[in-house]
């Protein structure tokens, strides 16, 4: 710990900012911003993920979501079906396309990381996961990784 108590609070936003704009750079040539990301990674993390899930781990409204969809949709990134357990659900799912844009900005954020972890080390992920494990969206996607 630091002398200054805000030293954390400001590390932590400059890197966040570090690692946030190693995609935002590439997801811009692609005319989408930040929020497509986030949708179309927990899309492909998870697929066949319901919307409504999504809405949890993304910690947001229906109402915000719509027109994140419809963009990814349109560009062909994701497809979205009705469930076959339940008609009034619907799933989600990566297209080929999507599946190779997010596997360009995994790789960039990768690469920061790997980079990163060659000089600092790797504990930071135990204080990470601790803090993740506050979201209730967290526990959602961390089962299917594991």
């Amino acid at each position: 710990m630091y002398q200054d108590k805000d030293y954390e609070h400001m590390l932590f936003y400059f890197a966040y900012k570090t690692f946030i704009g190693a995609a935002d750079e590439i997801i811009e040539q692609h005319g989408m911003l930040r929020q497509h990301h986030r949708f179309l990674f927990f899309i492909c993390k998870k697929p066949g993920i319901t919307v409504k899930e999504l809405l949890t781990v993304l910690e947001i409204s229906k109402q915000g979501s719509q027109s994140t969809l419809k963009v990814l949709k349109e560009k062909a990134l994701i497809t979205e079906q009705p469930s076959p357990q339940d008609k009034r659900l619907k799933e989600l799912y990566p297209t080929e396309q999507g599946i190779q844009l997010i596997d360009t900005l995994n790789a960039a954020q990768r690469h920061l990381f790997e980079t990163t972890f060659k000089v600092a080390g790797d504990r930071w992920v135990e204080v990470m996961e601790s803090l993740a494990e506050m979201r209730p969206g967290f526990s959602l996607i961390k089962e299917e990784g594991q």
